[in-house]
């Protein structure tokens, strides 16, 4: 994703009322945020977000404000939101009864000569 981009977009979309809207939604007070200008707002904005983590969460709200934007940002919110533990998905098959069976429950055994109990030593 171009950050630039999504710069110029907050700017050219939001008016100065709907990103101080905005950036409430966000639980980010407009008035914290450095600058003068809303371009300047909007920057601060987007590298506070990018800090913590929570650009993905910026963008989907920002597409949901503004749904005519979604085809420039769907592929990123794609990537960031999309499935992060498709790999473990032969678990769901597993538990569903396909694969191999397990003929005893599974359980922990501690070996307690190798690891012994603190009060044993």
């Amino acid at each position: 994703m171009n950050r630039q981009q999504l710069h110029q977009d907050l700017i050219t979309h939001l008016t100065p009322a709907e990103l101080t809207a905005f950036s409430g939604r966000l639980g980010v007070s407009y008035h914290t945020l450095g600058g003068k200008t809303s371009s300047d707002k909007a920057a601060s904005l987007l590298s506070k977000m990018e800090r913590n983590g929570r650009l993905p969460e910026l963008v989907y709200w920002f597409i949901q404000a503004k749904p005519e934007l979604e085809p420039a940002y769907h592929a990123y919110l794609q990537a960031e939101t999309g499935p992060r533990d498709a790999h473990l998905g032969w678990l769901d098959s597993l538990a569903a009864g396909e694969g191999p069976s397990i003929e005893e429950p599974p359980t922990m055994r501690w070996d307690s000569e190798k690891y012994p109990h603190d009060d044993e030593k």
